[in-house]
């Protein structure tokens, strides 16, 4: 089994006694040689000889008193052991990049970065929104993103491993928090109401038109949300409510890109959310068609951990970018 070697003879640790061990350094290829699964590819990003690399590792199990990793031809593997050193690692090591961009925040101003997990509707609108104008205020900001679904994103929040959780905001996130520390808590902060609209590409024959009556869109080919996706369920109520049922000719899927690429090739109607709908439209990639579509779903905004009040300038700056792109945002679709 994969569960790493016990030692009878391991130490019992205290927190002080692990802080004296323990050297960030160890940390660091500890976390490279994860990314990279072998030793040899982590030497190589590190810089280090791969000797150097191996007794870095072999030091840290000695000082953790169990095996870290099972060595084999492929490269090596996580036991279970260093899978529960790894769930912790992420957290120190965030913990110290966070006393780095606030040090340099102290001694040069807004720099340091900022780490987002985002949806795919806030990757469309709100994200590029908010970053550019934060470029504008702190342009040596470095701003990562990562999309994914809440089950991946909300305990990586939770892990300390991201800044902010951008997109829908969930009824109850604490259900997504497996694994977190006793007693976290998130807290969700609204910047606008998200509806849908219903597009169509530029060339569409319905683009441009100042009025089009729900009977035109029998027919057509459409693309829907997944039925996982927070916006089904109005969805499926504004099909109901014009008469139509859902159609039997379409395509589920949230990736934007996909979307425009259909609406470009095929005379296909599309729901979108509005402020997605409205980037789009204004960039002339679609067009609105003058339909009531769905009002108000869910709320679009931010989710940080309750306590991770950061002083990194960059993360209140961010936050502070976000506010105003929600509110234009906001204006834009009203």
């Amino acid at each position: 089994m994969n569960t790493g070697t016990r030692s009878r003879s391991a130490p019992v640790l205290t927190a002080a006694s692990l802080a004296r061990r323990l050297r960030v350094a160890q940390l660091a290829v500890f976390e490279q040689v994860v990314e990279s699964g072998s030793i040899l590819a982590a030497s190589r990003v590190l810089a280090m000889t791969q000797p150097a690399v191996s007794k870095s590792v072999r030091e840290l199990e000695s000082q953790l008193g169990g095996q870290l990793f099972l060595r084999g031809k492929g490269g090596v593997q996580l036991t279970e052991f260093g899978q529960l050193f790894a769930r912790h690692v992420g957290a120190m090591t965030a913990g110290l990049q966070d006393l780095t961009d606030e040090l340099n925040a102290w001694h040069s101003g807004a720099t340091g970065q900022v780490t987002v997990g985002a949806m795919l509707t806030a990757s469309a609108a709100l994200l590029p929104e908010a970053i550019s104008r934060l470029r504008e205020t702190a342009p040596d900001v470095v701003v990562t993103v990562r999309v994914g679904p809440n089950s991946a994103l909300f305990p990586a929040l939770a892990r300390g491993e991201l800044d902010l959780m951008v997109g829908f905001l969930p009824a109850n996130a604490t259900s997504s928090l497996q694994g977190a520390e006793p007693g976290m808590r998130l807290v969700h902060v609204p910047l606008y109401d998200e509806g849908l609209s219903v597009v169509v590409s530029p060339s569409h024959p319905l683009a441009g038109r100042a009025e089009v009556r729900v009977a035109e869109l029998r027919r057509a080919e459409w693309i829907v949300p997944t039925p996982d996706a927070v916006a089904y369920p109005a969805v499926r109520s504004f099909f109901e409510r014009e008469g139509l049922g859902m159609p039997r000719r379409l395509v589920k899927s949230v990736s934007i890109l996909t979307n425009i690429g259909l609406l470009a090739r095929r005379p296909m109607v599309a729901l979108m959310p509005q402020s997605v709908a409205a980037q789009l439209a204004a960039a002339g990639l679609v067009a609105v068609l003058p339909l009531p579509g769905v009002g108000p779903f869910s709320t679009v905004g931010y989710t940080r951990r309750a306590r991770r009040l950061s002083g990194n300038a960059a993360v209140q700056r961010f936050i502070e970018a976000l506010h105003a792109a929600g509110d234009a945002l906001q204006q834009a679709t009203a």
